[in-house]
């Protein structure tokens, strides 16, 4: 800014182009801020929206979503039906309820459905521990003493009882622990839960008490969700591996007398063994919904309860009040159900497991 007298004698001022372009500069900056500051608003603004989205579904798509899963369990009960009400594998034609069903989903739905047998693992919450110590040393290569300890510690752990065993370990052992904890004296709710018992924390877990090697193992053969035995004809490999073991009968030649079916009805005479069964005991059902953007999932352990008596005579009284009839409906109303499935786990969103891949599918590949 420069002062100066004109032709008339006033004073004038002129301003620099330079001092004009560093205002103009500066207002291109303070622009450019607010549009970076507006732009960064609106995209962080829009993630929240997509993450409500994943917990706020519409009751239209949540509704849909379960509808599905009705669907699915009704295609498993008919289909059933027809073998005298038993599940054996998925070759039965259960496996895909959408197409049994001839169910189109409505114009901007998306649907999946998953249909898992869970009765491919051990019930490591039943299972006696002499069979225990069995896989500990030859599919772990756990020593005998060791082995030993793994199984009294668990049995103390799930037992009711604070009775120590001799390799055992109950609550007074625990509470010397930091922090202090008592034995939880009832099943295993996850397999993680080993992380707390002695022996199994050093065995199955690294120094940060993450999962190592043998944990991932460790759960391709054990559950905490199976109550009986296994399902021959979803069996995986690893797991006939690891009970065959020092047995009369060959992992390897289970399949080769399926003949008329791709499954047994009946298992094998050489393989009488409690731990086995031909039938399904548990399914897990994931119905995946996706309106758009917005997505719906549903994971159901269901139980099957095929059956089951409707007759009320064998049945407890529940209780009268109204607020619990209202919940679980009178005797009679329950009868007229006749809901063919237990319901032990529902969770709207997935639940993910490794995948089990049946030793039997290998031999039937081969006849066909």
């Amino acid at each position: 800014m420069y002062p100066y007298s004109n032709r008339n004698g006033t004073l004038s001022v002129s301003i620099s182009p330079r001092k004009n372009g560093s205002v103009l500069v500066a207002i291109l900056a303070i622009i450019a801020l607010l549009a970076y500051l507006v732009t960064r608003f609106v995209d962080e603004a829009v993630d929240d929206l997509k993450y409500r989205t994943l917990f706020n579904q519409s009751p239209e798509i949540r509704a849909y979503a379960y509808s599905m899963l009705e669907l699915s369990l009704a295609t498993i009960y008919e289909v059933s039906l027809i073998d005298g009400g038993k599940l054996y594998a998925p070759e039965q034609g259960w496996a895909d309820p959408l197409n049994y069903a001839d169910e189109d989903p409505p114009n901007g739905y998306s649907v999946t459905i998953d249909i898992t047998d869970e009765s491919t693992r051990l019930p490591i919450n039943l299972i006696d521990e002499s069979t225990l110590n069995r896989i500990l040393e030859d599919t772990f290569d756990i020593d005998f003493g060791t082995a030993r300890e793994l199984s009294s510690t668990l049995a103390d752990w799930i037992d009711e009882d604070e009775n120590q065993r001799l390799n055992g370990a109950e609550s007074e052992d625990y509470l010397d622990e930091e922090p202090p904890y008592r034995a939880a004296n009832g099943p295993l709710q996850s397999l993680h839960e080993l992380r707390l018992v002695k022996v199994w924390q050093d065995e199955f877990f690294d120094e940060n008490v993450f999962p190592n090697q043998k944990f991932e193992q460790l759960d391709n053969l054990f559950s905490v969700s199976i109550k009986g035995p296994v399902n021959i004809n979803s069996a995986s490999s690893e797991l006939l591996l690891a009970l065959g073991a020092n047995q009369n009968w060959d992992p390897d030649r289970i399949f080769d007398q399926l003949l008329d079916k791709p499954w047994f009805e009946e298992l094998p005479d050489f393989l009488g063994s409690d731990l086995f069964t031909t039938e399904i005991s548990l399914l897990r059902v994931t119905v995946k919904v996706t309106r758009g953007s917005v997505p719906m999932t549903l994971s159901a352990l269901v139980e099957t309860n095929f059956s089951s008596s409707s007759e009320s005579s064998n049945r407890s009284l529940p209780d009268t009040s109204s607020e619990r009839t209202s919940k679980t409906g009178t005797i009679e109303e329950q009868d007229a159900i006749q809901y063919p499935f237990k319901i032990i786990q529902l969770s709207e969103y997935e639940l993910y497991s490794t995948a089990q891949e049946s030793a039997r599918y290998s031999a039937v590949d081969i006849q066909q």
